[in-house]
């Protein structure tokens, strides 16, 4: 506890001069909060003046900061009302802000009273019964944050298992001092804290293990396992020590940290890649490792029984799907683990930066640029569309080839042209599209289009922009009419298809199969449609057209057919 209850005398003079720069209303209440307020505090401290203003106004929450005497001072206003809302809404949930405006008030000493009853304030919420409100939110702090440490130490994120499990003490101890009337929340000053209560054997335990080499930098070698100091017998007391302070539903057991399902969270397969959505709108597309390790996760299997039934080492994988946010933890018998730093929100899950590899998708999915997970960079509503588009406009272009073979074959050079011109724009779209531009520019003028929209470094873009220039040039009801060869002009547009899926590709073969040719190359096709209908489904995406629905409901397969056929 602080020694007095007396505001200091430098604190009323530098208030005078303070109140010559800013007006407060004469009746107003003016004190000392803060750190200096409790005892703390230097020579660079912030001076923090609160004015309690009477009656129910709405006041900034903005502070005046002003600079007198050579120091930094706030000057922050409170109605009434406001004041003795925050203090009545100590009852409900609470959070760090909140916690924080009440205690300073209560702990703040009084310069001048004006016509505010202060006391009547304070017997809102009487101290101790803030200070044990107070050290239930920071044990509750403090058990997160320490089952939290327990699950990535069991997933062999020893680093930052052990920031967390200081940090989870740092909050235990915050949490035993509140309960013995140090409530200042800001953990800057808690080693003057200690200070005040330094005759209790807990605080010379606490120091003690704070200076272990458990705790330092990850490149220095810490002490052996089993050597007395070591890692287990360190990790050991941490447990001791947090139960010592409160802390006691904690143990460091992986078997009691369950895996959960996220709301928001969904997984997709597109061809031989897993994608797994989060909230909805973000997009992440899986190594072939990760991928495996993702299918080993059983919702509420712990974490050790699902270490224990994979065929390889998956740790690393599993530590990353928990920062993702693309599962979630539980302690058994104690609902999910949402652990926060001291002074900070809970964590959220973090997000990566995008995948820069274009093209951006294929017909495969997302382009993979991390060894476990990439973020796609486009939305997953962009995205869908542009799968889509990628797996629509490839079943046109196959289309589009088929008519146009047979009009050459037929002599009907101005049904070819038509082919040609649709083949043409069918493929422009499958570039622009795996470049994730969605909506799609008008299918006119394609070369000018692709070269105003394709960016510079795109894959082969000078061999793109000549092989579309040759294929704009071909002219079938010319060619049929003079006896031109057709062959060797069909080639022309059969390579510039053939480029714009290899680089669609990311630089491999496009894969697309040939879906007029016979039975099994439609149902190739099919399948690939039938992956990315199901996504486009599921985010309520606009389809392509009216059979797209009907696939939907036949669950990728052929109606009428009977069973065993083969046409």
């Amino acid at each position: 506890m602080r020694p007095d209850n007396a505001a200091p005398e430098w604190a009323r003079k530098l208030l005078e001069r303070t109140l010559d720069v800013v007006a407060v209303p004469e009746d107003s209440a003016i004190l000392l909060e803060g750190s200096l307020a409790e005892g703390f505090g230097n020579a660079g401290s912030d001076v923090d003046f609160l004015v309690v203003v009477p009656g129910d106004g709405d006041m900034p929450t903005l502070p005046a900061v002003l600079f007198v005497d050579g120091r930094r001072v706030e000057v922050r206003t409170r109605s009434v009302g406001q004041l003795r809302d925050q203090l009545r809404r100590l009852t409900a949930d609470l959070d760090e802000d909140l916690l924080n405006r009440c205690q300073r008030f209560l702990r703040a000493l009084e310069i001048r009273s004006g016509a505010v009853d202060l006391d009547e304030l304070r017997a809102l919420v009487p101290y101790p019964r803030f200070a044990a409100s107070l050290a239930g939110w920071w044990t509750v702090r403090a058990t997160h944050a320490l089952r939290y440490a327990v699950a990535l130490r069991a997933l062999g994120a020893d680093a930052e298992a052990t920031g967390w499990a200081r940090d989870g003490l740092l909050q235990a101890i915050k949490g035993w001092a509140a309960g013995r009337g140090e409530t200042y929340l800001e953990t800057k000053w808690l080693p003057h804290q200690l200070d005040r209560m330094a005759d209790d054997p807990l605080i010379a335990a606490c120091r003690a293990l704070s200076d272990l080499d458990v705790w330092s930098p990850p490149d220095r070698t810490p002490p052996a396992e089993d050597a007395p100091g070591g890692e287990s017998s360190v990790w050991e007391r941490v447990w001791e020590l947090a139960a010592a302070l409160g802390v006691d539903d904690i143990t460091h057991d992986s078997d009691q940290v369950l895996f959960a399902r996220v709301p928001g969270v969904t997984t997709w397969p597109l061809g031989e890649r897993v994608h797994v959505l989060r909230d909805d709108r973000e997009v992440f597309v899986l190594s072939a490792r990760a991928a495996r390790a993702w299918r080993s996760v059983v919702f509420g299997r712990s974490v050790r029984a699902v270490l224990a039934a994979a065929d390889a080492d998956i740790r690393v994988e599993l530590a990353a799907f928990v920062r993702l946010g693309l599962v979630g933890l539980r302690w058994r018998g104690a609902g999910s683990i949402e652990p926060a730093l001291a002074m900070c929100k809970p964590l959220r899950p973090y997000t990566p930066v995008p995948g820069g590899l274009t093209p951006a998708l294929g017909l495969t999915g997302a382009a993979l640029d991390d060894e476990i997970a990439t973020l796609c960079p486009l939305p997953a509503q962009r995205f869908i569309a542009c799968g889509m588009n990628v797996v629509w406009s490839n079943i046109v272009l196959e289309n589009a080839r088929e008519d146009l073979a047979g009009a050459v074959a037929d002599g009907q050079g101005a049904v070819a042209d038509l082919a040609a011109h649709r083949l043409i724009a069918m493929t422009v779209r499958i570039l622009l599209s795996t470049y994730g531009i969605h909506p799609l520019p008008a299918d006119v003028a394609p070369l000018e289009t692709l070269r105003r929209v394709l960016p510079s470094d795109t894959l082969r873009r000078a061999d793109l922009l000549a092989a579309l220039e040759s294929a704009q040039r071909v002219r079938f009801s010319r060619i049929l009419r003079d006896g031109v060869e057709p062959e060797p002009v069909l080639a022309v547009l059969d390579d510039f298809a053939g480029l714009v899926r290899w680089v669609a590709g990311g630089g491999s073969a496009g894969g697309f199969p040939s879906s007029f040719d016979s039975r099994e190359q439609w149902s190739r096709t099919l399948a690939i449609s039938y992956e990315w209908l199901r996504l486009a489904a599921y985010l309520d995406a606009e389809l392509p057209l009216d059979e797209a629905r009907d696939l939907l409901t036949t669950g990728g397969r052929q109606p009428h057919l009977r069973s065993g056929g083969t046409a």
